[in-house]
């Protein structure tokens, strides 16, 4: 989609002028967030619910949509703005957390890596996570190779935190552990292990059952763990494969979780 902005003021003003950031850039930001809300809807209510799936012209419509009403001015306050994408993002999270689907949900039938990978439903990810136990304690010293599920409304926006600022600048490939299993820290494409952790089974967050917890807070990092409470947990679906739901008590907890997997490394 190209879209022409024809309004004088804007098209000769520069991108750090106020007239620009009210009158293009938040009329922008603004109907992207809305557009992604409809489309979240559409996601979690229709037949592929649950499978990260998204239109990709949405957010160029959403832009076009932004351009077209320009002239008749933008928003007048930044508040005004912050109150539309703070409630955006609170319908977003509420709608992630509603596709993990009840207690009561029926786990598919996977016993491997193959498998979880081939899932196309959050909702069948989180109920194979609730029926399977946590890995023997000790059992989960190495490396494993990870890789995230493209599941849930949010998924999108996982992808790009962990492939991009976690690192940063690096692409999550995994977890390494300790010999005694009891820290560890995740593999990226480049550079050494960072973004450390403590590993022990502890009660889920979710549904008080045993999991392998992943507590950066307890490791010492600073952002992620301090600030952002990032906490893994992971359960074993089969010898060799962990299900894990990934979040951050900044933004709902485990409730609001990033499903992925990890496999152990063979020599």
């Amino acid at each position: 989609c190209w879209c022409v902005v024809q309004d004088s003021e804007v098209a000769h003003d520069t991108p750090t002028s106020g007239t620009y950031m009210r009158r293009l850039l938040v009329p922008t930001v603004l109907i992207i967030a809305a557009e992604s809300l409809t489309e979240a809807s559409q996601i979690a209510t229709g037949p592929g619910a649950g499978t990260g799936a998204y239109n990709k012209r949405s957010s160029h419509t959403a832009t076009c949509l932004a351009a077209a009403r320009l002239r008749g001015g933008g928003l007048s306050t930044a508040s005004t703005t912050v109150a539309a994408l703070v409630a955006s993002l609170g319908a977003l999270i509420a709608l992630n957390i509603a596709q993990n689907g009840g207690t009561s949900h029926p786990p598919p039938s996977c016993s491997d890596a193959a498998g979880l990978l081939a899932l196309t439903s959050k909702a069948d990810a989180v109920a194979l996570w609730r029926a399977s136990p946590a890995p023997t304690i000790g059992g989960w010293s190495g490396e494993w190779e990870g890789r995230l599920l493209p599941l849930g409304v949010l998924a999108p926006v996982s992808a790009l935190i962990t492939h991009n600022l976690f690192g940063p600048a690096s692409r999550w490939s995994g977890k390494a552990f300790s010999a005694d299993g009891g820290s560890g820290a995740n593999l990226f494409e480049r550079g050494p292990p960072r973004r450390a952790f403590r590993a022990s089974v502890a009660p889920s967050t979710l549904d008080g059952r045993p999991v392998l917890s992943l507590d950066y807070a307890a490791a010492g990092e600073p952002l992620w763990g301090t600030v952002l409470g990032m906490r893994d947990e992971l359960r074993e679906v089969a010898p060799g494969v962990l299900l894990g739901l990934g979040g951050m008590r900044a933004s709902g907890g485990v409730r609001n979780a990033a499903p992925f997997v990890l496999v152990r490394k063979t020599a």
